[in-house]
């Protein structure tokens, strides 16, 4: 392949800011500064979050809305199929489970591209659409590579799916770690936060996040340590909110946490922080654990996995058992209390993102599996 320029197209269900969504924009950004030439397609808008379709086109991304005729998303393979006649890329490369259906069908009838899948969470624990997944093991056992995000994920597919464990390698998300390194605003005034502790979290407004037990363990928190605050920042894409809220008002922490919705200077609220606290109960990876180590934070969260590939406990953070708010609240209170440990936490998770979690180790890794993969298919040819 060196002496060719290797073309790859990206197909995603959506542009909407979210983590696979940013981790692609990354990804492509920095595919093209290896010299790959990077288009990408997607299938849909949601307007509940930012779109990014704006983000990749001033990197000079080539993008293409895939129902841009009129299609409802299953009949884009026709889009599809025209675009692949018309680009050649040597890579197709879907995220998310819409777009792997989309580039199935496409690659089973027209396989004129590798096909790479990637896989983004355990979706047997987060995706609505779960009863669909047996369908799925079918569809991912066709493509010529599986990239899974985590090693949880890899666990999953292989011991749960049955999917051959050669097919499937773990490239962890990547960062551009200089947008971490400091603020571009002082989030504490423009918020008007006090100068009390200030405990972030991020993510979507769902269930599986977590808050629930989140503001359970602020119910601990706040009598023991005065002048509290949390933050929780994300999206609310099916009006979860109003439970959250609901069981704020129940616990009286309505001065105590403050919901404030979608942020778009991530970096700004990190560093405002003291302590990022991430309750999650199941992640494919978790973007924003990594985000907050960058910006020099330390950070508690769950025991699971992936939490154990990203968080050295003890050492960059703390991990505590899920479902427990006291075991959360504990944790928390302990840095609170030891800030001098909490920084030197947060300095050495700093240090550790910057060894593994870079965006150009990730962009590496994912060309040198692109190049492996074609050069693999044209033995077998």
């Amino acid at each position: 392949m060196k002496d060719k320029k290797l073309r790859v197209l990206h197909v995603i269900n959506t542009l909407s800011a979210g983590g696979a969504e940013l981790h692609l924009l990354t990804l492509s950004k920095y595919l093209q500064r290896l010299g790959v030439d990077v288009a990408v397609a997607y299938l849909k808008d949601v307007p509940s979050s930012r779109p990014l379709r704006a983000d990749f086109e001033a990197e000079g991304i080539p993008v293409f809305d895939l129902t841009d005729v009129g299609l409802i998303w299953p009949f884009s393979v026709f889009s599809l199929r025209r675009m692949l006649r018309e680009e050649k890329p040597d890579i197709l490369h879907s995220h998310l489970p819409r777009a792997d259906f989309l580039c199935f069908l496409s690659h089973s009838v027209e396989p004129s591209s590798t096909w790479v899948c990637s896989v983004h969470d355990i979706h047997s624990k987060s995706w609505r659409a779960r009863r669909a997944l047996p369908l799925y093991r079918f569809i991912w056992g066709k493509s010529d590579l599986i990239i899974a995000i985590s090693d949880a994920v890899k666990d999953w597919l292989v011991s749960e799916f049955h999917l051959p464990e050669r097919k499937v390698y773990v490239v962890h998300y990547g960062l551009e770690l200089g947008k971490f390194e400091s603020p571009s605003a002082d989030f504490r005034a423009l918020h008007k936060l006090s100068s009390g502790p200030l405990i972030g979290s991020i993510g979507r407004l769902e269930p599986r996040k977590g808050f629930d037990i989140l503001i359970q363990a602020m119910a601990i928190v706040t009598t023991e340590v005065p002048d509290v605050t949390l933050l929780i920042a994300g999206h609310d894409p099916w009006g979860y909110g109003k439970v959250i809220k609901g069981l704020i008002n129940r616990f009286g922490l309505d001065r105590e946490i403050r919901l404030i919705g979608f942020q778009n200077d991530i970096p700004s609220l990190l560093h405002a922080l003291d302590i990022f606290a991430f309750a999650s109960r199941s992640e494919g990876f978790g973007q924003v654990v990594i985000e907050a180590m960058a910006a020099g934070k330390p950070v508690v969260a769950n025991k699971i996995p992936p939490m154990t590939e990203i968080v050295r406990d003890g050492e960059t953070g703390l991990l505590v058992e899920a479902e427990n708010p006291e075991a959360l609240a504990r944790a928390i209170i302990w840095l609170l209390r030891h800030p001098e440990e909490a920084k030197q936490m947060g300095s050495r998770g700093a240090e550790y993102v910057k060894r593994e979690f870079s965006a150009e180790r990730m962009a590496h890794e994912i060309l040198s599996l692109y190049e492996k993969t074609i050069e693999g298919m044209r033995y077998k040819m």
